[in-house]
């Protein structure tokens, strides 16, 4: 009984997701939304080239499959990869459709090397040439890499996702490093280790 009687803001995403079979379903996936959603749009915005109305619409389709896939969800196990798995799931369903989808503009967050000139000018250059290198990854070494250097997540977490093992995360992600950095015209080689840390 105490699941129904808490605050709905103090219960984690896993109880949330208990909380979707019971009368209090529409507080539980309010809270989970405000919880994940800019996350999850930024997510798809970076996979659909910048499309925010095409990531709108894919975050709202998300939350509606959360809702009605609810019982397969496992409360053992943590709910942002669960969903994480629904929105990549949903990315290569796309790709499959239209290849060679694109990030968006704007979207590319990773840190420029510290080494590089702080004008601002060949910090564009090189946010440019970075969003170029990563648009001509293979679906699933962009999908790695953007879990990890852009949602920040771990190797452990992007291999429950992608549903592949740890090494085979770790090999895209030496693969996809060593493509946009042999890209990168202002980037030093030397640098690599600074930014993108595959561990």
């Amino acid at each position: 009984m105490g699941l129904f009687r808490k605050d709905i803001a103090s219960f984690s995403d896993e109880e949330l997701m208990v909380l979707l079979a019971s009368k209090r379903r529409n507080e539980a996936l309010t809270q989970l939304h405000s919880r994940y959603a800019k996350r999850i749009l930024g997510f798809f915005i970076r996979m659909f080239k910048g499309d925010r109305s095409k990531a709108q619409d894919f975050t709202q389709d998300l939350f509606l499959k959360v809702l009605e896939k609810h019982k397969q969800f496992d409360p053992q196990k943590k709910f942002y990869t669960w969903m994480y798995v629904m929105a990549s799931n949903m990315c290569k369903t796309e790709f499959r459709k239209k290849p060679n989808l694109n990030l968006e503009e704007n979207e590319t967050a990773v840190s420029v090397p510290s080494k590089l000139n702080e004008n601002i000018v060949d910090k564009s250059l090189f946010h440019a040439e970075l969003k170029k290198s990563i648009e001509q990854l293979e679906d699933y070494h962009q999908i790695s890499f953007v879990l990890r250097y852009m949602q920040e997540l771990s190797i452990k977490e992007i291999a429950e996702i992608t549903e592949v093992s740890e090494g085979t995360v770790k090999s895209r992600l030496y693969y996809a490093t060593k493509k946009v950095t042999s890209k990168l015209e202002l980037f030093d080689p030397r640098n690599e280790n600074e930014v993108f840390k595959i561990q």
